[in-house]
């Protein structure tokens, strides 16, 4: 990259979005995208993402529970389910995965068409986002 390039602001709205979804490591998307550095993925997550999106976008690792984990360690009697119902329930449940996975990308794609149409409209100065912070 060279010295001063500018990106759109969808485009850094986007790779912002892909680091707290992906889970990888900033270097990473850095390297994918040919950013300076790291720093910069920190800095359009603060500048382009609001809290709210930033707590729904970002990925949330389960927190381990002691407890729960000691549980698992305890042996539980599994009823025999017969070999026919199994095959029903893993088609059944294939099914639903892939209508999901239909469902879920629509969505992505939803969220991203109205995030671009946002971006346009701030780009012609209509201001639609609320900016973060405390009002006084």
């Amino acid at each position: 990259m060279r010295k001063g390039q500018h990106f759109a602001r969808a485009f850094k709205r986007a790779v912002a979005v892909e680091y707290l979804q992906s889970g990888e490591e900033r270097k990473v998307i850095a390297m994918k995208y040919g950013l300076p550095n790291v720093q910069t993925i920190s800095n359009w997550v603060s500048l382009y993402l609001t809290p709210h999106e930033i707590e729904t976008k970002c990925v949330n690792l389960p927190r381990i529970n002691v407890n729960a984990v000691e549980m698992a360690k305890v042996e539980t009697p599994q009823t025999q389910v017969p070999l026919e119902n199994q095959q029903a329930v893993i088609e059944q449940l294939q099914k639903q995965l892939q209508k999901l996975e239909k469902q879920l990308q629509f969505e992505k794609d939803r969220n991203y068409a109205l995030n671009t149409l946002i971006d346009i409209a701030e780009e012609q100065g209509i201001k639609i986002r609320k900016k973060s912070g405390v009002k006084r």
